[in-house]
């Protein structure tokens, strides 16, 4: 009887060896666009990218973005809805409820504003960025 439970166990052992031997994890996917964090300036990003915003904090966390040509951008919020997310220049506030698509200037520092509104459960928070191909001087709203 200890023969053959000695025999199974090895058996079995030898079999999940073999087995995990063989599993191996995904090799990590490059993004095909780059995740800037909020607390350093970004300089003519390439056409599509993202920001992480760490909301865990109190109050306004602010990424200043310098475009490098006028442009029409989407601009989108990815997760919870209660975060807000909005665009300042020097005299106003552009409101990002969802997902917009607005003109923006090249050469001009914008300053992309998010809050948790004192939500405890929120850590982090990521904006997506693309570039469209829409012509910037017809285009409208701009800001």
């Amino acid at each position: 009887m200890k023969n053959s439970l000695v025999y199974i166990l090895g058996l079995s052992l030898i079999l999940l060896t073999v087995l995990f031997s063989a599993c191996k994890p995904n090799d990590p996917v490059d993004p095909k666009f780059p995740t800037y964090d909020y607390t350093i300036p970004v300089v003519n990003p390439p056409d599509e990218f993202e920001i992480l915003f760490n909301v865990s904090l109190n109050g306004n966390q602010i990424a200043s973005v310098t475009f490098q040509e006028d442009a029409v951008w989407k601009i989108e919020k990815l997760g919870d809805s209660r975060i807000s997310f909005a665009i300042a220049n020097d005299t106003s506030n552009y409101i990002i409820a969802s997902i917009d698509t607005i003109g923006l200037q090249g050469g001009y520092t914008y300053k992309f504003v998010a809050n948790n509104n004192n939500y405890p459960d929120f850590y982090n928070f990521f904006t997506h960025y693309t570039k469209l191909g829409i012509e910037y001087d017809s285009f409208e709203p701009k800001f």
